[in-house]
């Protein structure tokens, strides 16, 4: 009876370590769940956050896109006075000088088209060995002439109420263009701005998808800690009872002999 109490002393004494260490362990793995869980619910709220930031871009860039067709159409009909407002003054012209104008224009472009195909040519390797010195030349002499070329200039003898109406209406085509340029800047910035945020939100998304997996293992282990700590509770509670029968036992014993 002794040898039995005294192994049965050993085993409450293992036990109640392994119980012990059960319970450390299970209040860790909870400790660590419930930061991985404050974790997690911190990035899913900066998801939330940056979503509705997202889409107050998106709708700030699609208002300022309908903004720029809008004033792209204003634009387009200042582009016509302008051109309705310069065929009125450029009637006023004697023909041979709106001819020498058109001609001018004409000689111009014919430089710049011809510089643009040399260049072309001697990218393509066209104009190699002996013939590279000639294109050189060649296309020093077109860059000079196009940067001499000076347009030329004619005295316009218009009505004052006909230079009025094409001041004015190059004033209107230049506002017009502003503000197309600015309602599509704003369009491109915030275009840009949503998809910083929108690459940002997959970062915090996958940040926090990465936490609730981390966050099922230590509410795994936390289960498993904790139930192998109750298994340890009853298999304690059971050598203790055993342990106090005996007591009992032999208490009932002694009582009995006297």
């Amino acid at each position: 009876m002794k040898e039995l109490k005294k192994e049965l002393n050993t085993r409450r004494g293992a036990m109640d370590t392994k119980a012990t260490d059960f319970r450390n362990k299970r209040d860790n793995w909870n400790t660590k769940t419930r930061e991985i869980q404050q974790t997690r619910n911190m990035l899913n709220s900066a998801v939330r956050e940056l979503i509705l930031e997202v889409k107050k871009q998106r709708t700030i860039r699609d208002g300022e896109n309908q903004r720029v067709r809008d004033m792209k159409m204003i634009r387009d009909g200042c582009n016509k006075k302008v051109r309705d407002a310069k065929k009125e003054i450029e009637g006023s012209q004697p023909e041979a000088d709106r001819r020498k104008q058109r001609n001018n224009r004409n000689e111009l472009e014919k430089l710049k088209r011809e510089l643009r195909r040399l260049d072309m040519e001697i990218s393509e390797g066209k104009w190699r060995g002996k013939k590279e010195p000639e294109a050189m030349k060649r296309g020093k002499t077109l860059t000079q002439r196009i940067r001499a070329h000076v347009p030329v200039e004619i005295k316009i003898d218009a009505t004052p109420e006909a230079k009025e109406a094409y001041d004015t209406a190059i004033a209107e085509q230049e506002k017009a263009h502003q503000d197309v340029t600015e309602s599509a800047a704003q369009a491109q910035a915030a275009h840009d701005l949503m998809l910083e945020w929108n690459s940002e939100v997959e970062i915090r998304r996958n940040k926090a998808e990465e936490a609730h997996k981390e966050l099922r293992t230590t509410k795994k282990e936390a289960d498993l800690a904790h139930h192998k700590y109750i298994v340890s509770l009853r298999c304690l509670h059971s050598i203790n009872n055993m342990i106090k029968t005996m007591q009992t036992e032999r208490r009932d014993k002694v009582t009995s002999s006297e």
